[in-house]
């Protein structure tokens, strides 16, 4: 499908997670080494929850554009924080996968 253009795959995280949300996945690889984790943040001032998928470089230098509120620079609570491979292999059928 990708030599031939035709617009029918993803890949890299954000697009893959994106399309499995958005029901569009058929089928999926999944590199069972992936080195990402899944983190649920909540705002403590608005209770908003947000999703984001953290390299390790990432979560040890505790990026503030991740951690923090771009808008108040509020620390936001982590609510889950679990490896990516995991959490697809718990949740995948969710998705119509």
């Amino acid at each position: 499908m990708i030599a031939t253009d035709t617009g029918t795959y993803v890949f890299g995280i954000a697009d893959t997670m994106k399309a499995l949300e958005l029901g569009a996945l058929e089928t999926m690889l999944l590199w069972e080494d992936i080195e990402y984790q899944r983190y649920e943040f909540r705002n403590p001032t608005t209770e908003k929850v947000t999703v984001q998928f953290l390299t390790e470089k990432q979560e040890q230098e505790k990026d503030p554009k991740f951690f923090c509120c771009p808008e108040t620079n509020i620390e936001l609570d982590i609510v889950s924080n679990e490896s990516l491979s995991d959490w697809l292999l718990l949740n995948y059928k969710k998705y119509g996968i």
